[in-house]
């Protein structure tokens, strides 16, 4: 077998983020949050010019009102409770289907704009505005509920009264005032407040989609890129997944194949999961794990849960039946698994010294008996040929880790084993063997200095491992 480096690139991932989340989110990165509070950065006049000309336009269906003035009313509405309006008519685009309402569970009447009080069943009414005004007006008040932690129960201190919906007695009030009442075992509020940036929505936090948040933001990318307008840090792709570039040969080049698969911060691997030859992508978020059998990471995809937040996850063939299975590393100890599947560990050991820094790794260090373990120590590899505790078998250095290399596993030359490499820049060097010297071969491929996770497998079953990167 020869895809398991993957793991390792994300031990060294999880080091970087965990020390920028000691750091104050400064640059590029402090840029990257959008807030929900704040001015709008288009006009009117640009919005319009977008909504009318730069994107999907079906039907415009809300009863007795222009686009004009309906972006009218999201700007003073957001103004007066000090929202950026501009990313709320974007949620608002989501929501309708461009104001065209094509579900039918929200109506146009209905005036909700946000799919406030609909539900994934659909088996519920949705609440109800009398006016086009009173719809936006809630959306913007839930929406600082959501993101202002000053936000007082009664919402007496918004800028309009608190928008109510037409039933009797009115619903919004109530479900207004439960989210911003419903307290954690800490005291802290669970909804209230907690939304500063459009980053944070989903995962059930206002909708159940975990891709939420980039729907919404990858409009307002477009929205701004129309009108000339900085969109650096914003979703590029509808799909809201991150996409795979796969080379099929080890050289520089442009890519193969795409796969979509997972979202920034999740962890990335690719392994031969259903036993036929080819690796395919996978992800590890919190600890949850999703596995797609194809090429371009769609199809049904296996999901479970295995492990906890904060484990190094690892995949490999850990009893030599030609399948590849899960495993974490938590707190230096190895958590293996036999099978796709949550529940307790089938094999638990320590090997290295993860805890103090050792990184793990996984690779076929003898073309025979599934893979092995690993750790990199100070720049020496230490490798065993079965997961298990003891003594390193092989020992070598290779490349320079502790200066910034990141560390690659594959089978480079289809000899049924394993060999290693580093990536440093763009640049990756490939050695056939477990041993140091020069590299065997050495080419670029992706900017990974610029952000782009490298990942290698066999994409196309030829027992050959070849690069990847996650953009």
């Amino acid at each position: 077998m020869h895809q398991r480096q993957r793991k390792i690139r994300y031990l060294v991932l999880v080091a970087v983020l965990a020390i920028a989340m000691i750091l104050p989110a400064t640059g590029a990165e402090a840029s990257t949050r959008t807030p929900v509070r704040g001015k709008s950065q288009l006009t009117e006049a640009q919005l319009l010019n977008w909504f009318a000309n730069g994107g999907w336009r079906p039907e415009f269906r809300v009863p007795g009102v222009t686009r004009t003035e309906l972006i009218d009313l999201y700007r003073q509405e957001g103004e007066n409770e000090g929202m950026a309006w501009d990313v709320a008519f974007m949620q608002a685009i989501l929501e309708t289907g461009w104001f065209n309402f094509p579900s039918g569970q929200v109506e146009p009447g209905d005036y909700n704009f946000a799919g406030m009080g609909a539900f994934d069943s659909g088996t519920n009414r949705p609440y109800q505005f009398p006016t086009v005004r009173m719809g936006v007006r809630a959306q913007m008040q839930h929406l600082r509920l959501y993101s202002d932690p000053d936000t007082n129960l009664q919402g007496t201190n918004l800028g309009s009264n608190l928008a109510e919906d037409i039933d009797d007695p009115p619903r919004y009030p109530p479900r207004w005032r439960t989210v911003r009442g419903e307290k954690l075992p800490d005291g802290s509020y669970r909804y209230a407040g907690r939304v500063p940036a459009w980053q944070d929505f989903g995962n059930g936090m206002w909708a159940t989609d975990p891709f939420y948040s980039c729907k919404v933001l990858n409009l307002y990318r477009q929205a701004l890129d129309f009108n000339g307008k900085d969109s650096d840090g914003l979703p590029t792709s509808s799909f809201c997944l991150q996409t795979w570039h796969l080379r099929f040969q080890n050289s520089g080049g442009a890519g193969d194949a795409v796969a979509h698969l997972g979202q920034a911060g999740d962890h990335i691997l690719a392994c031969d999961w259903d036993g036929n030859g080819t690796d395919t992508p996978a992800t590890f978020s919190g600890a949850t794990w999703t596995i797609s059998n194809q090429q371009n990471g769609g199809g049904t995809r296996t999901i479970f849960r295995y492990g906890r937040a904060g484990d190094l996850p690892l995949c490999g063939d850990w009893n030599g039946n030609g399948f590849d299975t899960v495993g974490v590393v938590r707190d230096g100890t190895w958590h293996l698994k036999d099978s796709l599947s949550g529940g307790v560990a089938d094999r638990s050991f320590v090997y290295g010294r993860v805890t103090q820094g050792d990184m793990p790794i996984i690779g076929n260090w003898n073309g025979k008996n599934g893979d092995g373990v690993g750790i990199i120590r100070g720049g020496d590899w230490h490798l065993r040929q079965t997961p298990s505790s003891g003594v390193g078998q092989i020992s070598f250095r290779y490349g320079r880790v502790t200066g910034g290399d990141l560390p690659i596993v594959g089978d480079w030359n289809k000899d049924g084993k394993d060999g290693v490499g580093v990536v440093r820049g763009r640049d990756w060097h490939l050695k056939n063997g477990l041993s140091g010297g020069v590299a065997d071969k050495s080419f670029s491929y992706g900017r990974v200095d610029a952000g782009d996770v490298p990942v290698t497998g066999d994409w196309t079953g030829d027992g050959t491992d070849t690069p990847a990167i996650v953009r």
